[in-house]
């Protein structure tokens, strides 16, 4: 959610509003998502026949035909600059590279800074252009968007606009973007040149707040860069889970409200100082681009750039402020100028957080107003809640789940969101001119820091904070009809209290839902959370339950561990320390009693071993040791893996000597694979008696690597894939998933079906999912 406020016009300065131009950006930015996911020709057809429709539509001045033709004349617009670009991204010569995925060398400019991984952090990923691949087959040259991934420290050194060249090796890129290729570093970058000044100047900037910071505790040196620059690097992982599942990321996202602040700051200073409106326009102008300069090209920081340099444009003019314009303009020139924006969920998060700031949240203000409340108390109120009420449909399009304490922690984040805000890029501006002025900045940024730090924490730990509603295009608009009724009916003044009254009483029906409801089935055997990228596992333990590992995100597997009721864990299992398996852990021991830890040796997954260390404190860390049993109530688990002696010099060690377990469930077999590969699944195949199962947790999310001997020995009658939606690995591969599914295998996924629990009823097992 956003919260981006704006000064309200004087009611002289309220003009008839003109829909022409968010028509046209509406059809600008259909035609480029579309074309998105054509070629070059079916955007070219599209661009004739919306011509065509455009015409037509013109012929009648006014009303609907007005209203289609406006649309069309911007989607001619969007599909013709968006044909271009795809043509590009289709080039031949590179397609060919990427569908044999060549192995050469390639010549990269770094688009955005290399940053590790949330849910793998050994592995790097940024935005590149490649400017030239030599291969065997030849080289090609051009200047593609690509995906770069790569792994190591020397690439966190990168800076962006840095040109590098690296051996690497050319992959297909998923479909629906500019991305032309995913480019695979097989080794550190060799550094070409310098970065251009503007990126030098960037980093110089972010490299002395980090410096500054260090005279702040954790985790509030963490976070005054990610509210000064966007930069959340240095961020805490469950602190920046906490954030996201409160509706508070918005603050450590640079936005519009950003903007707004520092510009309105300015231009302040700029009135105070008697400069006239070319000088207020020039400061205002210099302030928006040093933002955008060191906060990188991100969806929102170019919407609101856009909007700002629209705003300055009409100040200088002496008109009257038109919000809703600027908005349009901002979309029509930023989808224009990068038609890939038009896919990014970051940039219509932002721009419907804005349109429900300018069409709702003033609106639903003026009745409280004409109540005596003051207006900046008004607002505080209604801007949560528009905004909430404006990026729900996509939230639930893109399965992120809906926070159902966002709108009152974003009120009590208002008390200190713009001088915290403001303080923390005022320390960043202070350090790039004296680091000792940042450190004192930045000592006054972690006071009321503090503040969003306890309010992010605490509303995290509320029962229920992040409901997990069905995701998909269909719940998307679905929901958005529901919300867009419910806002109709309370602009109907004899419905209004009516309304609210029902409103009111679905709320506080929720507060006893949340604590009361859940808890696990009769019968219950496994249940596989939906962690995203990752795996997390729950089995019943007597009073207690076993978790097998803990998925990428702390507020995922905790509020999975809530719905079924668990409060106590007899014992965690890591199958391996990677991290879409370790780094939820603190949503598993948050708030419950975690008797022991089984772990494999940590190999070359350091990261996520440390991680763990760090987290478990007094728990005892059990080695696994193939023959252990353990036995909880009516399980009984028996450690198949990893080998006495650990494999080496496989794909990946540590998946290979992932922990695999068969457990027993009131007499229900399960085979918890963890994410062995060719290698391990072969050293289980020793064990072939006891492969055979009911339930099998397909090995490393359903990727390629498996062995057909393997999976027809377990012979489930039920294959759980823990993956998220359209993961970078291409997970799950229907190759392994089709000879499950021929020998009678009933196959579930979390990316398609959520939550899946497995249960045993009258001899029948039963499987329920809840997405």
């Amino acid at each position: 959610m956003s919260a981006e406020f704006m000064l309200r016009p004087a009611p002289s300065e309220v003009v008839r509003r003109d829909w022409r131009l968010p028509l046209v950006a509406a059809g600008v930015w259909a035609a480029a998502l579309a074309g998105l996911y054509g070629g070059a020709v079916s955007g070219l057809l599209t661009m004739a026949g919306c011509m065509a429709l455009a015409a037509l539509g013109f012929k009648h001045d006014h009303g609907f035909g007005a209203a289609v033709a406006t649309v069309a004349f911007g989607a001619v617009l969007g599909a013709g600059v968006t044909a271009a670009h795809v043509a590009v991204r289709d080039h031949a010569g590179l397609a060919a590279l990427t569908a044999s995925e060549a192995h050469g060398e390639a010549e990269l400019v770094v688009h955005t800074v290399p940053k590790q991984s949330t849910r793998r952090p050994e592995t790097v990923t940024a935005t590149a252009r490649l400017r030239s691949f030599s291969a065997d087959a030849g080289t090609v040259e051009g200047n593609w968007q690509v995906l770069l991934v790569a792994s190591g420290g020397e690439w966190l050194e990168v800076d962006a606009g840095q040109r590098v060249t690296v051996p690497a090796v050319l992959r297909e890129a998923e479909p629906g973007r500019l991305t032309a290729a995913v480019v695979g570093a097989r080794g550190p970058p060799e550094l070409v040149g310098a970065p251009t000044l503007p990126h030098r100047f960037a980093a110089q900037v972010r490299d002395r707040l980090a410096a500054a910071v260090e005279a702040v505790p954790q985790p509030e040196a963490g976070l005054i860069p990610a509210l000064a620059v966007g930069d959340t690097s240095m961020m805490d992982p469950e602190l920046a889970a906490d954030f996201r599942s409160t509706g508070l990321v918005h603050l450590v996202v640079v936005s519009g409200y950003h903007l707004s602040l520092i510009v309105g700051a300015v231009l302040a200073v700029a009135v105070a100082c008697r400069a006239g409106p070319r000088g207020r326009v020039a400061a205002g102008a210099v302030a928006a681009a040093a933002i955008v300069v060191v906060a990188g090209p991100q969806p929102s920081v170019l919407r609101a750039a856009v909007m700002a340099g629209m705003t300055l444009l009409a100040l200088a003019a002496g008109r009257p402020r038109a919000a809703m314009p600027a908005l349009a303009t901002a979309v029509l020139l930023v989808v224009l100028a990068d038609p890939d924006m038009a896919a990014q969920p970051g940039f219509a998060l932002s721009v419907a957080a804005c349109v429900g700031l300018l069409l709702l949240a003033f609106r639903w203000a003026t009745p409280l107003e004409h109540r005596d409340w003051p207006q900046p108390v008004a607002l505080a109120v209604t801007i949560p809640v528009a905004t909430q009420v404006a990026v729900t449909p996509l939230l639930v399009g893109l399965g992120s789940g809906v926070s159902l304490v966002s709108v009152p922690v974003n009120l009590l984040a208002a008390l200190v969101a713009a001088p915290v805000v403001v303080l923390s890029v005022g320390a960043a501006a202070a350090a790039a001119v004296w680091v000792p002025a940042g450190e004192v900045a930045a000592q006054l940024a972690a006071l009321p820091a503090r503040w969003l730090i306890w309010l992010a924490r605490t509303g995290a730990e509320v029962p229920g904070a992040l409901l997990p509603v069905p995701g998909g295009v269909r719940w998307g608009i679905g929901s958005a009809v529901v919300l867009a009724g419910v806002v109709g009916l309370l602009h109907v003044r004899r419905l209004r209290r009516a309304v609210l009254a029902v409103i009111a009483a679905a709320g506080l029906g929720l507060v006893p839902a949340c604590l009361f409801t859940g808890g696990a089935p009769s019968g219950w055997v496994v249940t596989m959370c939906d962690v995203g990228q990752g795996d997390a596992l729950v089995l019943p333990a007597g009073d207690a339950a076993v978790v097998v590992d803990a998925g990428p995100d702390p507020a995922l597997i905790d509020a999975c561990l809530e719905a079924l009721g668990v409060e106590r864990v007899a014992l965690l299992v890591l199958s391996h320390f990677h991290i879409d398996h370790t780094a939820g852990i603190g949503g598993v021991m948050e708030g419950r009693e975690v008797a022991a830890i089984l772990a494999p040796p940590p190999g070359e997954a350091r990261y996520g071993f440390a991680l763990v260390e760090e987290r478990a404190g007094a728990v005892p860390l059990l080695d696994a040791v193939p023959g252990a049993v353990f036995e909880f109530g009516s399980t009984r688990l028996e450690v198949l893996g990893p080998p006495a002696e650990p494999l080496r010099g496989t794909r990946s060690d540590p998946n290979n000597n992932s922990v695999a377990l068969r457990a027993e469930v009131a007499g229900t077999s399960v085979l918890l694979s963890g994410d062995v590969e060719l290698e391990g699944q072969r050293a289980l195949l020793d064990r072939a008696a006891a492969l055979d199962v009911d339930v099998l947790k397909v090995p490393h999310h359903g990727s390629s690597f498996q062995v057909r001997e393997f999976l027809e020995a377990s012979d489930p009658a039920v294959a759980l894939v823990g993956v998220g939606a359209g993961n970078e690995y291409g997970h799950p591969d229907p190759g392994p998933l089709g000879i499950l599914e021929d020998r009678g295998a009933l196959v579930f996924r979390t990316d398609e079906d959520g939550r899946i629990t497995v249960s045993r009823n009258e001899g029948r097992i039963e499987v329920r999912t809840e997405d």
